[in-house]
Parts: C-alpha cells; structure tokens; sequence
C-alpha cells in the first residue's frame, strides 16, 4: 500500500480534534460568549481586533488541514481500488481468457489433423500454438509479479500448475503436429490441468471481488463522515465569525463597515472580491490583512470541495465501469445503489430502477423488462430476501431469462447491507459446451471422433454378455482422394457431410456413427447380434448406400467404400478389438468395395507385410537396392544396343528380395517413388559410362506418372549424370495411360521434346493399345512374352507342332499377333521389340517376322553392372553364330 493510501487510512480511522464547543447547545455557547465580555472590553483595540481573527484563523487553518487530509483520503481510497481490486481482478480475468484460448487453439488442431490429412496444416497449427504458449506464459507470469493482491502462497501455487498446464500442452502439440489421433488421447490430461489453473485462477478472482465490496463500503463511509465533519467546521467557523464581528463591531463600527460587508460576501460563498486597507498600519489594518488571509482559505477551501466532487465523479466514472453489475442494498433492504453495467446487462433502462426500492419493487421491475418471465414475483423476492439475510457471502449461478445466464454474489457489509454483482456468463458457458462438444465430435460430420467412441466400446464392453455382444465396423472410403483432389476440399468437405448422413441413416439409434479421421469411419453396432447373420446385412447395405452417386456442388461422385468387421468377445481389450477391425478392413480392401470379418491368422498376414513395410522404407537409406541390367540384341545391326534396368534387393534379413515381391508394396505405400528416382540417377551414371551406341531402359511406375515433377527429375538427372537423352528409354505399361490421358500425354510430350526415348511394355495385353499408339508418341512397343513364349519349335513333319493340333493352333495365333505387330510397327515406322526370347527357334522366327530387337534369356541373364563390358564383347561376338550353329533348316510358318 502507498504512502498516501495509509495517510488517507490513518485520517478515516482517527477522530477529529475536541469540537465540543462548537458541537455545544445554543444557550451553552450563549453563555460561555458573554462570561468573558467584561474582561474582553477593557482590552486594547488591537487586541481586541485580532483576537477574533485568530480565533477564525486557526479554524480556517483546520478546516484546510481537514480538507486537504479528506482529498489525499479519497484519493488514496481511489487508488487502493483501482490499484489492489480493480487492476488484478482485470488481469486475472485476462489470464483466464488467455489459457481458455489456448485450450480453443489446441483443440482446433486436434480437429485439423482429424478432418484432414495436412501434414503442414498440423505443423503450423502446432507452432501458432506453441508461439501462442509462450507469449501467453511470459504474460501470465508477468501478471503475478505486478499483482499484490495475490499472496506469495497463492502466485506460487499458480506458478507450479501454470507450469504444468504448458508442459501439458506443448506435448500435445508437438504430437498432434504428427499424429493426430495420439495428440487427441493426450488433450484428456492437458484438459485435467486445464481446469486446475482455471478453477484457482477463479478462486483468485472471488478475493478480488470480495475485496472490491470492502474497500467500495470504505470508501463510502469515508465520504460520508468527511462530509459530516466539514459541515460541522463551516457552522463553527461562521459561529466564531459572527460571534466575533459582533463584539468588535462596537468599537470599530464606522471603520470597519466595509470590512464587515465583505465578511458577509465571504461567508456567503463569494469568493471573487478584493479586501481594502491591507496597507494600514493600525488595527483596522491588522483586520484587513487577517481577511484577507480568511479568503484566502476559502478560496483553498472550494477547490477542495471542486477536487472532491472530481474525485466523486471519477469514482461513479470506476463504479459504473465495472465488469460485472452492481446493486447496493441497504439494511433496510431496500437499493441504495445499481451501477450502469447492470442496467445494461439486464436491458432495463435507465430510471426504471433506483434508489429506496424494496425487493418486490425491484423484481417486479425486472419482470416488466423481461426478466424472470416464467418465475411468480413473490418468489424471487423471497429468493433474494433470503440471500440479503443469510448475511454471509455466497454465490450462485441463475437463469435470469433464456438468453441470460449470471453468476450472482452477495457480499454483506457492516451497516447490515449487502453488495450484489452479477456477472454475465452466457458466452463463457456456451464456449465451454461448445469445447466440451469439440473434444469429443468431429467438427466437420459432428460424429463422436476416436475418443467418443473409445468410451462408448468401453461402455458396451462393461455390459458384455454372453447374448449381449457387440461389433465394431471399420470403413474407408475408396476413391474419395481422386474427388477431393479433382473437385477441391470444400467439394470433399461436404462429400463426408454427405456420407456421414447416409451412414446415420443405415444403422439404428442405439448404434454409434464415428469419424476416426481423413475418410476413415467406424460404427458400433450394439444389442445381440446372435450368429451375425445382421452384421453383413448392414455391411451390404452400407456398400450400396455408400456406392450410389453424389450430388456434391454440382457433380455426381461415385465413390464406395471398404468395411472391416470384428465381433467382442469376453475379456478381449478395446484396442485389441479396433486392432482387428482394421485389420480385417486391410483384407477387404484388396479388392475395394467388399467387407470382411476378422479371421484368425489375418492379423500374422498382416504384421508379415508391415514388417516388409518397414524393411523396404531403411532399405534405401542403408543402400540396399542393387542394379542389374539385361541385354536386348538389334537384329539388323547383330549387336547389343540397350540394356534394361532391373532392380533387386539384397536384405540383410531376407536375403534377396526379387522386384515382384516388393515392388507392388513400393507402388501401394508411394515407395517407388523415391526408388524409382533412385533407379534412374543410378541407371544414367552406369550408362554414361557405356559404348555411345548403347541405350539405357528403365522401367516407370503408374505412380510415379501421376508425380507432375517427373519431366523434371528426368531433366535435372540428365544434366547431373551428363547422359545424352537419345540414350535414356523409359518404359511404362497401359495402365498408366488409364489415368488422367492429358496429363500423361503432357509428361510424354515433355519427355520426347528433351529427346527422352518411350516404349510401352507388355504391348497387346490390354485394351486400346492401338489407340494408344495414335494418340500417344511411343517410339516402341514391346511384344508381351506370352506370345512369344506360345511360338514352339516345328515339328519334324512340318506340318503342325509337336505335341498335338491343339498346340499348332495357339503357336499359329501368336505368331499372327506377333507379325501383326511388327507390321504395325514397320508401317509407323517405330522399333518394335520381343521380349521372352528363350530359344534359337524364337530368336530366328523374330529375325524372320522383321522384330528389330529382342529380349531373353537365350540373349543374356540379367547381370551387375561390373559385367557388361564383357557381356557386350561376348554376345556381340558369339549370338549370331551361337544361333547359326544351333538353327534346324526351318521354314517360316505360312
């Protein structure tokens, strides 16, 4: 507390000076004036002339002194509430706002990484909440040093749980920021400290408040006795003058006539005059001067009064400035006091409630406004009768009309009173319905999220019984990526509005509908199942619910879904059953739009492809992958002109690892990416150092099509490696063509405008390779093995294969469909390519149908890289002979 604030408080608790002389009877003072008349005459004139002024001097002299005490008191009064209630109360409150924020912040990206799957989403949600943290709590611990109201007890106990609460949040964040649904199961400890700093913070701020009630009453009382006291000074005073002029007056009447009329002036409030013969020598002089310095005081004495009503002013200015809305109740229980806040908050306008109102008045005032529409009058006055005589401070939550709810507390005073303040906590409670809400729905569908429906298989789990089972249905949509990518987020927003209404249409009330994120969904399906003969039922008609077209902004969408089902079973854990739903959601998403049940042995399949999962992400940072590269030979030129790259895993658990067995998991998990860039660099350095003749293949993904970079990642590799690109050939498959056909003939222009070589592998297995070959420029198809592989050796007799008619036949067809294709081929005027030549006879007959290249094992296995060289210089050497030695005397099949 400052100085003048204990100045001010030892002026209110201390007693004015001994004023019973002039607190005295009339005949008493009578009396005591005229006992010493006689003595009083035979004194000289100038005695006698300034002994009044003295006497008047002096009480002019207390009544500044008192003044100035009552002003520095009600200033000090002031302050010490501005300073001890007003500042900390607002400062508590703000520090409350600010931790209630933070938890809205961390829930919003708790919700963010549950509606949609955004990485940078989640990492800058998460770093806007940790930046928040930390202004927040360099802020909050501002807020204790700067505060005396708050004991050293009471800020540390803040500072430790204020400590927490941070802890607690920044963990959660910094999860969230990665793994949603781990950083939504950490949100139920961080809320648990959440509550603990917001209770005590209240607890804080009910001192606060209780404390403004008192210091309010204090200052009040102190106003009042001030204002007694003065008024007592000023009738002394003009007692003392009147007294005073009498008994000098007869013997300076003549002389001091002017003067006398200006006392008048003066003790009529004017003080605007000027006092005469101050420059007299005599007596008459001396009583000019002492007049003049009685003006003087009271001129001190109005500006008192003006600085008091100023301070009066700002007070009514702080009162009716408050937060919260006050009324003052008197002990006669009737309103001495109701600040604007109130008026306001309630709607009532000003003058509708005031001061000397009793309780019925006062409440059948708020029901003319609104207020209590449904309550009888008589009963809340009885309510609030009953708080004003408990005489103890309470507080209480009250629903004052549907869109008003308040907290009310009563304080009582000393004189028999009671302060009353109202706080509007409509918003404060809907925030806090709404967070509640928010920490267990998802925002977008408002379906209970992961942690609601945790609790609900909690629930049905403590009622399992032998006939009161339950099960639990995982669902992933399929295809909605491709509409949210091609329609926009908002489109896939409303597209899982729309799905989440379709899925509450299909099951029952007692079901549960939940959204665990992304477009994953899960249903627990509660009551008994028996043989779950419903279960695919509702599996069924959930499928076609789900397969039937949507209209989203415009467009009809066709989406399905994929359902997982697992059915509890006694003392099996919950995590175990949601475990085995997604794992049977796995198995039925191999073939999309079916369901599954969970079955033995499904969960070992698949922890066998998590495990190869995981292999194959180190495999590429531990250099695991090797490169080997098989021959494909130039008929006309009898030579080797290219190799293709073929990739192959040595694991240092499994050993090697063939391209079939993990490149399909490579192509599912986004993997080939990454390999496939690895392929290519590494490719294009080995080729560089090959013959300038010599052309290197590399095979290309579907998924790596549908990256925009590849052209680019081509280009830079290119550069890098300083292969010419005359000398680079991808090679990709008709499925590729399959997706976006003007994205894919954008890469495959690019690619061609860089001087890039394209085959198409597989040729004729699929189902437009001719239009393919018109729309896109390929510089070669390669003929499928399965037709080459059906060419058998002729027999003896010449005229059908060996081993039947049925084998001439399909050696027949396929040599038609090969010698199709090569036509095809020489009359594009493109290279056409045989793959799967594994014979001298397959060999020749590719020679004798006009294949410019082939492929196979009868060319070359595929070998390192450190092999090629010889490689190159053998075959190119010993095929042509190898095959003449080894050619029958053949005829070309008619």
């Amino acid at each position: 507390m400052t100085a003048s604030a204990s100045n001010a408080s030892r002026v209110a608790t201390s007693g004015p000076c001994d004023i019973d002389r002039l607190c005295a009877p009339p005949h008493i003072r009578l009396f005591r004036s005229l006992k010493p008349c006689a003595a009083f005459r035979n004194l000289p004139l100038a005695r006698k002339v300034a002994l009044i002024p003295t006497i008047t001097l002096g009480i002019m002299a207390l009544m500044f002194f008192l003044a100035a005490r009552t002003g520095e008191q009600s200033t000090a009064t002031v302050q010490a509430l501005d300073y001890n209630v007003f500042e900390p109360l607002i400062e508590a409150e703000t520090a409350k706002d600010d931790i209630t924020l933070l938890q809205t912040r961390l829930l919003s990206l708790i919700s963010i990484g549950t509606n949609e799957n955004n990485p940078a989403a989640q990492r800058a949600a998460a770093d806007k909440v940790l930046s928040s943290l930390d202004r927040r709590a360099e802020r909050f611990d501002q807020f204790l040093k700067r505060s005396s109201a708050i004991t050293p007890s009471q800020a540390n106990t803040l500072r430790k749980e204020f400590a927490t609460y941070p802890a607690r949040v920044r963990d959660t964040a910094q999860f969230a920021a990665y793994d949603a649904s781990y950083g939504a199961l950490l949100t139920g400890v961080t809320n648990d400290a959440f509550e603990t700093l917001r209770s005590d913070l209240k607890k804080r701020m009910d001192d606060l408040a209780q404390r403004r009630g008192v210091l309010t009453r204090r200052a009040l009382d102190n106003s009042e006795r001030s204002q007694q006291f003065m008024l007592l000074l000023v009738g002394g005073a003009a007692v003392v003058v009147l007294l005073g002029s009498t008994l000098v007056g007869r013997c300076v009447t003549v002389p001091l006539l002017s003067l006398t009329n200006l006392m008048n002036q003066l003790a009529g409030g004017d003080t605007n005059l000027t006092v005469p013969a101050t420059d007299r020598g005599d007596e008459v002089g001396a009583m000019a001067r002492a007049m003049q310095v009685f003006h003087a005081n009271a001129v001190a004495r109005r500006l008192g009064e003006a600085k008091l009503q100023e301070l009066n002013m700002q007070f009514d200015a702080a009162l009716n400035s408050m937060a919260q809305g006050m009324v003052v109740w008197g002990p006669d229980q009737r309103v001495q006091l109701v600040n604007n806040r109130f008026l306001s908050m309630c709607g009532i306008p000003d003058g509708c409630i005031g001061p000397d109102m009793t309780v019925i008045e006062f409440v059948e005032a708020m029901k003319r406004h609104g207020l209590h529409p449904l309550d009888d009058a008589g009963d809340v006055a009885y309510q609030i009768a009953s708080i004003l005589n408990a005489r103890q401070s309470s507080q209480i939550e009250l629903e004052m009309r549907p869109d008003l709810l308040v907290s009310i507390a009563s304080e009582p005073m000393q004189n028999g009173g009671a302060v009353v303040t109202f706080e509007d906590i409509t918003a404060k409670r809907r925030n806090e319905e709404c967070v509640a809400f928010l920490a267990r729905h998802d925002a977008l569908t408002g379906l209970p999220n992961r942690l609601l429906l945790q609790e609900r298989i909690n629930q049905a789990a403590s009622r399992l019984g032998e006939t009161d089972r339950f099960a639990v249905l995982c669902l992933d949509l399929d295809r909605f990526k491709a509409a949210n990518d091609t329609l926009g987020h908002g489109a896939g927003d409303d597209l899982l509005r729309a799905v989440a209404g379709r899925l509450r249409y299909c099951v029952r009330d007692e079901d549960t509908v939940a959204r665990l994120g992304g477009d994953e969904f899960a249903i627990i399906v509660r009551g008994p199942i028996g043989d779950q003969a419903t279960l695919p039922q509702l599996a069924e008609r959930i499928i076609a619910s789900l397969g039937s077209p949507f209209e989203v902004q415009g467009h009809d969408v066709v989406i399905g879904t994929s359902i997982g089902i697992a059915v509890s079973e006694p003392d099996l854990p919950v995590g175990e059953l949601l475990k085995r739903a997604d794992v049977a959601l796995y198995a039925a998403k191999e073939e999309r739009g079916m369901f599954a049940f969970f079955e033995a042995g499904m969960d070992e399949s698949l922890r066998e492809r998590r495990g190869l999962e995981a292999d194959l992400r180190l495999a590429l940072q531990r250099d695991e992958f090797e490169l080997y590269y098989q021959p494909l030979y130039n008929l006309p030129e009898d030579r080797v002109t290219a190799f293709e790259t073929l990739i192959r895993w040595n694991s240092p658990s499994r050993g090697r690892v063939m391209p079939g067995d993990f490149i399909p998991l490579a192509e599912q998990t986004g993997l080939i990416i990454p390999i496939g860039e690895w392929v290519l660099r590494t490719a294009c350095a080995e080729a560089v150092k090959w013959p300038a003749h010599i052309r290197v293949a590399v095979n290309v993904s579907s998924v790596q099509f549908k990256d925009k970079r590849l052209a680019s990642i081509v280009r830079e590799v290119l550069e890098r490696t300083g292969l010419a690109p005359e000398r680079l050939e991808l090679e990709i498959t008709e499925t590729i063509l399959l997706q976006d056909s003007e994205t894919v003939l954008t890469t495959l222009l690019d690619l061609h405008a860089m001087g890039v070589r394209v085959s198409m592998d597989d040729f004729g297995t699929g189902y437009s390779s001719l239009s393919y070959l018109r729309r896109f420029p390929f510089d070669k198809p390669k003929i499928d093995r399965s037709f080459v592989g059906d060419l058998a050796a002729p027999a003896a007799n010449g005229d059908m294969a060996a081993g039947g008619e049925a084998p001439w036949r399909l050696t027949r067809s396929a040599l038609l469909i090969v010698r199709a294709i090569t036509g095809l081929g020489s009359g594009l005027g493109i290279t056409t390519t045989a793959e799967g030549v594994e014979t001298v006879h397959q060999f020749e007959q590719m020679r004798l149908e006009g294949c410019k290249e082939v492929q196979g094992y009868f060319i070359g296995l595929p070998r390192p890289a450190s092999e090629i060289a010889s490689m190159c210089s053998v075959l190119d050497a010993s095929l042509p002979l190898r095959a003449a030695a080894r050619q029958e005397p053949s005829r070309r099949v008619a």
